[in-house]
């Protein structure tokens, strides 16, 4: 087995924290999950990603998340401080999925090839593919909070894609959390009480958040992205969970 994305590490990076922001559509909220895999994936601008399976509540989810950008970074600089490297919030996500599964980050996870059902837009139906999977985190339970957002439908117009008109509703994974403990990574890593999952659910819990082209940014449609802040901090420990559990 390899470490994949052994040069994917926090090193140098601002630490993240805790910001609210066919297929089953679940509602806004908070879900246990089982992770069934999670294997790469590339854009074609040159962009990485993983695509991870889940079973909640016996239904299967699908999303893939990119986790650098079209150079192989995972980061971007601050704008107000150029010094500073910022995650992708992709990054931020997997990283956080990783080491709340498996207590390793995902530049420690172990890959190995295996074949799975992939949709081919050539020919326009799912073919076997084999592809570089998560070893470690198979059957491993996390907790997820999921937004059902409304966004556009969109049209490849020369080089750029554009709205048509019409919408359709998807799942986001916006924050992953101890299944247990309720603790985020955030959380853990500060040594903080667990709240912000049960503010989240409060906040998002059933609700439709409009982010199709021109939509009213409300409050009664949930904003995302509105943060929580933080209350305290303190120096980062070693295991994020085990001494919690």
């Amino acid at each position: 087995m390899a470490k994949l994305f052994n040069n994917l590490t926090t090193d140098d990076l601002e630490q993240s924290t805790d910001f609210l922001g066919g297929r089953n559509v679940f509602p806004s909220g908070c879900y246990i999950a089982t992770i069934k895999a999670m294997y790469t994936s590339q854009a074609k601008s040159g962009a990485w990603g993983v695509t991870v399976l889940a079973d909640i509540e016996g239904k299967p989810y699908t999303e893939t998340i990119y986790i650098t950008n079209k150079e192989g970074k995972n980061y971007f600089l601050n704008k107000q401080d150029p010094t500073k490297k910022v995650p992708l919030p992709g990054f931020t996500l997997i990283d956080d999925l990783c080491l709340i599964g498996t207590e390793k980050p995902l530049s420690e996870q172990e890959w190995e090839e295996k074949v799975h059902m992939v949709y081919d837009p050539d020919v326009k139906k799912e073919v076997p593919t084999s592809l570089e999977t998560d070893m470690d985190l198979i059957g491993k339970k996390v907790g997820l909070c999921i937004l059902n957002e409304k966004v556009d439908k969109t049209k490849l117009e020369g080089n750029e894609y554009v709205p048509t008109g019409e919408t359709f509703n998807k799942n986001r994974i916006v924050k992953i959390y101890h299944p247990e403990l309720k603790l985020t990574v955030a959380e853990a890593r500060d040594d903080r009480d667990a709240t912000f999952v049960d503010k989240w659910n409060d906040k998002y819990h059933d609700i439709e958040v409009d982010n199709s082209k021109g939509a009213s940014k409300s409050t009664n449609n949930g904003t995302e992205g509105s943060p929580l802040k933080s209350q305290s901090s303190a120096a980062p420990r070693k295991s994020l969970f085990g001494n919690k559990k």
